[in-house]
């Protein structure tokens, strides 16, 4: 009997380490995944850092020549100003002078009031209604209620049968 509890032992204990050894192999391999998945975030993070880094680079290289575009269009400006003649100038004054008396002269309001009122007067006469032209399909309508056949409206109008048979069915 000893030896059959020993050699029950002996199978238990092969099954454990057999147990472990399996246990083993897939801590190793989730340790292994896990690693794999670390490194591929580092990576993206690094491939991130660097975009953005190229990106900042790029937008300070746009400022600084927007800035300069600034810079030279004010310059250009400054030397557009300094080339005017003192005509131009007085020439603005009045402009300005103009542009701030918004009133215009009493005789110009009048005629222009009183222009506005023949214009309404003539505008109350009814404009004379031209007759409406009638559609195609008001043509075969009014045609068919003459009492036409299909056929003779169809070569009235210069049209196939079955497209005159389809608009007298879509009339009802």
């Amino acid at each position: 009997m000893t030896a059959f509890w020993i050699a029950a032992l002996c199978v238990l204990q092969i099954g454990g380490f057999y147990m472990i050894a399996l246990l083993y192999v897939r801590i190793s391999k989730l340790d292994k995944t896990e690693k794999n998945q670390q490194q591929l975030m580092k990576e993206m993070e690094d491939s991130l850092a660097l975009y953005i880094t190229e990106v900042k680079e790029e937008n300070d290289r746009l400022i600084d020549q927007f800035i300069k575009i600034q810079q030279n269009q004010q310059t250009t400006e400054m030397k557009d100003e300094a080339k005017r003649s003192p005509i131009l100038q007085e020439d603005e004054v009045a402009a300005t002078a103009v542009y701030f008396n918004p009133l215009p002269p009493t005789s110009k309001v009048l005629d222009s009031y009183r222009t506005q009122q023949q214009a309404s007067v003539t505008n109350t006469v009814e404009p004379i209604m031209e007759p409406k032209q009638e559609t195609e399909f008001e043509t075969v309508y009014r045609l068919q209620s003459e009492g036409l056949s299909i056929g003779a409206i169809a070569s009235r109008l210069k049209k196939g049968k079955t497209e005159v048979e389809l608009i007298l069915k879509f009339k009802r």
